[in-house]
């Protein structure tokens, strides 16, 4: 079987060492232009690479490189009739719960108020709760949410998820569709988003989702930038309904050096560090899913390319 590292995050030698060693009884290239495309069957992404598709007449599997596949579900190229799978840790993202577990337990705690006090030379104490005391709520509860939900869950925080469909996960309140938005917004004092990006869900973190949240609230941003409306989320903290969130990642990455994020008082700026791609956490199942291709079994996450996750 071919194989094509198309392109990756990093040094092409990074990927195509450890991807050698698992396969090498596989053909794989890292250059396009240094192998005979109409012999590729395994094609592997990890950003779109416009014009590449139609010179792949023969692939059997698309493989990203990641959990995010919007970008490549936009390649106007991109072949219906073959699967497309993403990548990512089936146990969980550890660096994805790290950083949820640090953020909302640093909003929960009240850390910037602290830090902002220290740096006036304040002491202030203001009211002090427990975990039981605070409602988490996911947007999205696919592979990077569920081990953090339960984590949180475990800790004592009252968890709940929004979904496109019902879902049952043991201490987790289920709400779903068009009609539970609101009722999940109204109990949902801090926010975590992980949805994928879809035409359903751009620009859903909005002044009118927004009002629907408790006034303190606070949001968590793991998804994508779209899906924040940004002056939106600007005017909600000026307002003092939400108080305060957390960004990972933006509408234009880098974050232009002239956005108000980067000095709003309100704001964490994170430069989308929440987790970083290693190929020992995913060769393992780009391997698995090269022996289900060939075996003709089924394949391990797959992209629902209608639905756009």
């Amino acid at each position: 079987m071919t194989i094509l590292l198309a392109n990756c995050l990093g040094p092409a030698a990074r990927w195509a060492a450890p991807l050698g060693d698992a396969l090498p009884n596989e053909e794989l290239f890292t250059d396009p232009e240094n192998c005979n495309l109409d012999d590729v069957d395994v094609v592997l992404f990890s950003h779109g690479a416009p014009g590449i598709f139609p010179r792949l007449p023969n692939i059997k599997l698309i493989i990203a490189l990641q959990a995010g596949v919007d970008a490549l579900l936009k390649d106007p190229d991109l072949p219906t009739n073959v699967p497309v799978v993403r990548s990512s840790p089936p146990q969980g993202d550890q660096m994805i719960m790290e950083y949820v577990l640090l953020h909302v337990l640093r909003h929960h705690r009240e850390m910037p108020f602290f830090l902002e006090n220290q740096r006036r030379l304040v002491w202030e104490k203001p009211e002090i709760y427990k975990a039981s005391d605070r409602r988490i709520g996911f947007m999205g509860l696919g592979l990077m949410a569920f081990k953090c939900a339960a984590i949180l869950r475990d800790i004592g925080f009252h968890v709940a998820s929004w979904t496109r469909t019902e879902k049952n996960f043991d201490g987790v309140e289920s709400f779903y569709g068009d009609d539970g938005l609101e009722p999940f917004m109204a109990r949902t004092d801090i926010l975590i988003n992980v949805l994928p990006l879809t035409p359903d869900t751009e620009d859903i973190l909005c002044d009118r989702t927004f009002g629907m949240m408790p006034k303190g609230a606070c949001i968590i941003n793991i998804g994508r930038g779209q899906h924040v409306v940004d002056n939106d989320l600007i005017a909600a903290l000026d307002s003092g309904h939400l108080a305060g969130a957390t960004l990972d990642v933006f509408r234009q990455e880098p974050l232009s050096t002239d956005h108000p994020f980067w000095t709003h008082p309100d704001i964490t700026l994170m430069p989308h560090t929440a987790r970083k791609t290693r190929p020992i956490d995913i060769v393992p199942q780009i391997v698995e899913n090269v022996r289900r291709l060939r075996a003709g079994e089924p394949l391990l996450q797959l992209v629902n390319i209608e639905a756009g996750y």
